[in-house]
């Protein structure tokens, strides 16, 4: 028996670095499950309306899909019964051909695929010899193909998901292509061939944008890149598929995502964020208790214990990950915990444990390379099976020639008769082997047709430009610079054009951009967005080519016999990975806009470290558990009661291991991964905590508390918020920035309105920052201006400042509107406000934001000093405040 270090040693070599689940990858059959058309049968006839009955099993057996695959088979097998009892014909073929695939499903969801694979051959023949080209054939050529994968037949599955895309495109369902895109991506995964696997599922994203399977592509391209040990580009895809899960409402697939952001903080070392990941899974995903995905996220927590050497947790947290399975009938999914629990038993000198995830991990570790042997064995013998159809035929005529001898030998007679028969046979060989392999040459020119050409335009795609900078880099040792073009106002575009429309506008500019600027092989990324590369790195060239790039349009393009004025902001970038000069001149387009500006270059200070944002949004989420996040609260103070009578909520956020993180570094972030409605709800459930609390204390006052842009047109936010909010009638005020409502002004006017009949009071904040539109302003259900603190630093000393700040008063008393002075940080400035007629004031001259006990003292602090004229005395409270109640 090998010494404890020895095992250890060789394990180091022998196990891999824990990456996320290779379980999430069966995502890709969650998209694959919205695929399955509601009405089946309908495509498939137009003449005869099948029974109600059946229709209902079908829905029953696709709504029950992802949520519940018993339920689905259950409903599926129902169908199949009804199904029997139709009249002979094709309408019942059809029937029963729908609900063998919805089996065949069901089935593949339910870890059966050896059971699956029957069912889905069953179906093709349910739909006769020589089916016609139907969605419902090439979905149950999908699913065949997905259970042959499945049972490790990868050649097979290749050669059927070849088929199903050729019936695909023939039918035109460009959304299916993508699926089949995806599913060949998974195939190359399994080869662990993972660059060619990323680029699959990236032109997945390309072919059809659809929330559900851009989630699905960018997790694989997370798991991708993680293999990759590319941590910043798995983060990028993972936070993406993370902010459609949000959108989506997914909890389920969230508390997924969160698992593998997880596994990847424990592959960087990063093992208490890991934690915080999983605690925030865990709270997506809701009670685990006997719940199967809850084993895989308990391995990874036993994972990041391990890491952090607490071998006795990360035993207890693995010992949860094997409960009620056997050891030696574990799967893939298995692999990398046997891994580590061998390590954490060594560590604890329980060698039989160690020995049995050992042998556990052997045995998986083999059937891997077996797998991947089996994938790449199928996808070489795709690209070279016209030499094994060569060496085949050789063999033949070999054999056949060596015959003929022989018979000319015995049977003259009959030689000539038997050497033209061979060569007969020959011929049809020949021609059997040449239309083989024409037809296997089409499938690949398609699929390539597919990666590297963008269907509606015409345009090359980001893989074609990808290919192309690679390719150039390795005949070149000039530096090429990435240039990311980015049609304004793109989204907008296509809705007034439509997609026909809009796809010639794209092929028009890229033609503009090819002639004018003599641009080889313009690229369209995603739709509104073009690259292009500029051999050189000097950024007065690069600025002076930008330039060019926007004077080629201020002409208007001319489509259809309308001229369509177009604008561009451009990013660019180099790098000595033209996959990540693409990123990250995609992200100065973000950046120039962020500027205000219509070009940039990136600027890798400004991006920060990405390594940061790794942690960012879990450790947010989990502060707003463990309270390391909590509202303080600035107090209002009403200039013609001489009260304090309200007060805003601001976040504070300070962690363990950072110290003080500032709101406008966390609350983009939220915005653009969606939690930021997590974040505000929460912020919401303390103010109304706080009003309660205070409210008890003596001190009605009111409670402001600030609301993203991004909330104030999502219906479902609004009414959640006012389920939060009646708990404390008539006390809270909903802040929000006069530019909040300029992306949905209908949808986020009816939400205004509903607030306020029911009883919320609105407060438009920052107002003179942005460009308000005063139609806004007068159809705005709001009771008070937040005037900005830019007009208010310089008030005593600047005339201009104090003539727009009466106007703005002025302004709000004639709408009928109260007004707040925000910044106020001097006495002169606070008697002069009042002068004004400004009717209250906000800012440090009174006081800091403060925790909610030290607020609530200095409310019962102010209610002793009286309701006397306003002075120096009384704007400096917090100092007069005893230190035991600050």
């Amino acid at each position: 028996m090998m010494n404890q270090s020895d095992t250890s040693k060789t394990l180091s070599c022998r196990i891999p670095v824990p990456t996320a689940l290779t379980g999430i990858f069966l995502l890709v059959a969650i998209c694959m499950s919205v695929a399955i058309p509601s009405q089946a049968i309908a495509q498939e006839t137009a003449s005869t309306v099948l029974p109600s009955p059946f229709d209902t099993a079908v829905s029953e057996a696709r709504s029950n899909m992802m949520a519940s695959p018993p339920d689905a088979l259950a409903a599926a097998e129902r169908a199949a019964g009804i199904a029997a009892e139709f009249p002979e014909g094709h309408d019942r073929n059809t029937a029963l051909a729908t609900a063998s695939w919805l089996q065949s499903e069901a089935l593949t969801r339910l870890g059966r695929p050896a059971e699956a694979g029957p069912v889905a051959r069953t179906a093709l023949e349910q739909l006769g010899e020589d089916p016609e080209a139907t969605k419902l054939y090439a979905d149950i050529l999908l699913s065949l193909g997905r259970t042959e994968k499945l049972l490790g037949r990868h050649g097979d599955a290749l050669e059927i998901y070849q088929q199903a895309y050729g019936v695909y495109q023939e039918i035109g369902e460009t959304r299916s292509e993508s699926i089949v895109l995806q599913s060949i991506g998974s195939i190359y995964n399994d080869a662990r061939q993972f660059e060619r696997a990323a680029e699959y599922f990236l032109d997945a994203t390309e072919r059809f944008q659809d929330p559900s399977l851009d989630l699905a592509a960018f997790n694989n391209l997370g798991n991708a890149y993680t293999e990759l040990r590319q941590y910043d580009e798995a983060l990028t895809y993972y936070n993406r598929a993370l902010a459609i899960a949000a959108e989506m409402n997914a909890a389920m697939l969230e508390a997924r995502i969160l698992n593998n952001i997880a596994s990847l903080q424990v592959a960087h070392g990063e093992y208490n964020a890991a934690d915080m990941s999983l605690d925030a899974a865990f709270a997506r995903a809701g009670d685990p208790s006997g719940a199967e995905w809850a084993r895989f996220m308990w391995g990874v927590r036993a994972q990041a214990a391990h890491g952090r050497g607490e071998e006795v947790r990360a035993r207890n947290f693995m010992e949860r990950t094997f409960e009620g399975v056997p050891l030696d009938q574990t799967n893939q999914h298995f692999t990398e915990f046997h891994g580590t629990a061998v390590e954490i038993f060594i560590a604890l000198e329980d060698w039989e444990s160690a020995l049995a995830h050992l042998q556990a991990f052997k045995r998986l570790e083999d059937e891997g390379r077996e797998f991947a042997a089996s994938a790449n064995a199928a996808l070489v013998g795709a690209q070279f099976d016209f030499a094994e159809q060569e060496i085949q035929i050789q063999e033949l005529r070999a054999a056949g020639l060596e015959n003929a001898l022989q018979l000319a030998r015995t049977q003259a007679r009959q030689r000539q008769f038997v050497a033209a028969g061979i060569a007969a046979l020959f011929v049809l060989l020949l021609l059997v082997a040449w239309l083989r392999v024409r037809v296997a040459r089409e499938r690949q020119r398609a699929l390539e047709q597919a990666l590297y050409t963008d269907s509606a335009t015409g345009l090359p795609t980001r893989s074609a430009l990808i290919r192309q900078l690679r390719e150039k880099e390795k005949s070149s040792d000039t530096v090429l610079t990435v240039v990311a073009i980015e049609l304004d106002r793109h989204t907008h575009l296509e809705g007034v054009l439509g997609f026909k429309n809009f796809a010639e506008l794209q092929a028009a500019i890229a033609r503009r951009l090819s002639e004018e600027g003599d641009y080889d092989d313009v690229a369209l990324v995603s739709p509104g967005l073009f690259a292009l590369y500029v051999e050189s790195d000097d950024e007065h060239r690069l600025r002076d080519e930008a330039e060019l790039i926007r004077n080629y349009f201020t002409q208007p393009i001319r489509l259809d016999n309308l001229d369509i004025d177009v604008a561009m902001t451009i990013g660019m970038a180099s790098d000595e990975d033209p996959e990540t000069g693409l990123k990250n001149a995609i992200i100065a387009i973000q950046q120039a806009r962020a500027a205000h500006t219509s070009l940039a270059g990136f600027d890798a200070v400004a991006y920060g470290d990405p390594s940061e944002n790794l942690t960012t949004m879990s450790r947010m989420l989990a502060a707003m558990e463990n309270g390391d996040m909590a509202l303080h609260y600035q107090p209002k103070l009403n200039l013609r009661k001489g009260q304090y009578l309200a007060a805003e909520s601001l976040c504070r956020w300070t962690d363990p291991e950072r110290g003080f993180i500032p709101p406008d570094t966390f609350i983009p972030q939220a915005e653009e991964t969606g939690h930021i409605r997590a974040f505000t709800e929460w912020a919401l459930n303390e103010v109304v905590e706080a009003r309660i609390a205070l409210k008890k204390a003596g001190h009605d006052i009111d409670l402001a508390v600030n609301i993203s842009g991004a909330l104030v047109a999502d219906i479902g936010f609004a009414r959640k918020a006012l389920d939060i909010v009646e708990r404390a009638p008539g006390g809270i005020v909903f802040e929000v920035t006069e530019t909040a409502m300029m992306h949905d002004a209908e949808r986020a006017l009816e939400n205004f309105d509903r607030w306020a009949d029911a009883g919320v009071k609105i407060g438009i904040d920052d107002y003179g920052s942005g460009f308000s539109s005063l139609a806004y302003l007068k159809r705005l259900p709001s009771s008070e201006l937040k005037l900005d603190r830019m007009f208010i630093t310089n008030i005593a000393g600047s005339e201009r400042d104090r003539t727009l700040v009466k106007s703005t008063i002025d302004l709000a008393h004639n709408l009928g509107l109260q007004i707040t002075a925000e910044g106020v940080e001097t006495e002169e400035a606070l008697a002069l406000l009042k002068l004004l007629g400004c009717d209250w004031a906000q800012g440090y001259l009174m006081t800091k934001a403060l925790p909610l006990d030290d607020f609530s003292a200095f409310l019962d602090w102010s209610h002793t000093v009286g309701e006397r004229e306003i002075g120096p005395a009384r704007t400096r409270p917090l100092r007069e405040i005893p230190q035991g109640r600050r």
